[in-house]
């Protein structure tokens, strides 16, 4: 077997600029942050017998504030918030994928990933969220995957994600050290999911999904105070779509029912909403009907 090897580098140079042309205020809010970084990664793979491959990767990343994050200070003030950071991250990945048989192809991976300087959201005031560098995160996790096609025209896939995400160090935007926090949970991650799916295509040009979706409770803040619940038996959506031909015009009409058993679930949080409001609520069963349409050129 061949020994497989990568590695790259790269360099980041990003220019955050605002032009306040609007100065009938008397404020000049002009503002200008410049953030740069080298990258790099490294990995290795070794494909072995019975289509069994291990690898590993170890990589730096670094990534900036949005400009919504920037633009939002604390204090109230207009321009770049010069006190928020990128974010700078080292990840370590083991791994291993392969095939049994012709049928089933497999994927699993155990990682780590520790961050400097995360960016956090830490308070919402009249629909503003504002954000800060917490100290240090680590993301530990596994990740499986699994594919099989048992009988021409059928699939069945599944995938599981354990998360174990940490705070290891918090500081406030002051850089002031803070004990209480360190050790919890990052808000808005689930420590398990599971998804599981089906695609059957039992004529030619038709296609059904049914896709099912487990996730456990999650905090919905930094002090983990406020934990949300788990999914229950989990959310079920189902898609049907049928291609067809008519000359050169591709027609593949579609329907769909997502959270099909009209289960009651909460589909996102407001991370450290203000007085505890943080829960969004995902609508009950609902249908979706559409048509794709293209033009194949002969």
């Amino acid at each position: 077997p061949a020994l497989h090897l990568s590695a790259g580098l790269r360099y980041d140079d990003v220019t955050f600029d605002v032009d306040d042309r609007h100065l009938t205020d008397g404020e000049d809010q002009s503002a200008r942050r410049r953030m740069s970084a080298w990258s790099w990664h490294a990995g290795v793979s070794l494909p072995l017998q019975s289509n069994v491959t291990p690898y590993a990767n170890v990589s730096s990343s670094f990534q900036t504030p949005t400009t919504t994050e920037l633009i939002n200070r604390p204090g109230g003030s207009g321009g770049l918030n010069p006190d928020l950071d990128p974010e700078r991250a080292v990840t370590v990945e083991l791994g291993v994928r392969g095939r049994i048989a012709s049928c089933c192809s497999y994927e699993a991976a155990v990682f780590q990933s520790t961050t400097r300087d995360a960016i956090v959201p830490f308070r919402e005031v009249l629909g503003r969220t504002f954000f800060q560098n917490a100290g240090k995160t680590r993301h530990r996790g596994i990740e499986i995957g699994v594919s099989a096609t048992p009988l021409p025209g059928l699939r069945v896939f599944g995938s599981y994600t354990f998360a174990s995400y940490q705070f290891l160090e918090y500081r406030l935007v002051d850089q002031a050290a803070i004990d209480t926090l360190d050790g919890n949970r990052l808000p808005g991650i689930p420590r398990h999911s599971l998804r599981l799916g089906i695609r059957a295509s039992p004529v030619q040009g038709l296609a059904i999904d049914v896709d099912h979706t487990v996730s456990s409770s999650l905090f919905a803040d930094d002090a983990n105070t406020i934990q949300v619940d788990d999914w229950g038996a989990g959310v079920t959506n189902l898609r049907a779509s049928l291609s067809r031909t008519v000359g050169d015009i591709a027609l593949a009409p579609f329907i769909g029912v997502n959270n099909m058993f009209d289960r009651a679930y909460i589909g996102s949080v407001t991370i450290n909403g203000f007085g505890g409001r943080v829960l969004e609520p995902s609508p009950g069963r609902n249908v979706y009907v559409g048509m794709e349409v293209g033009w194949r050129d002969r």
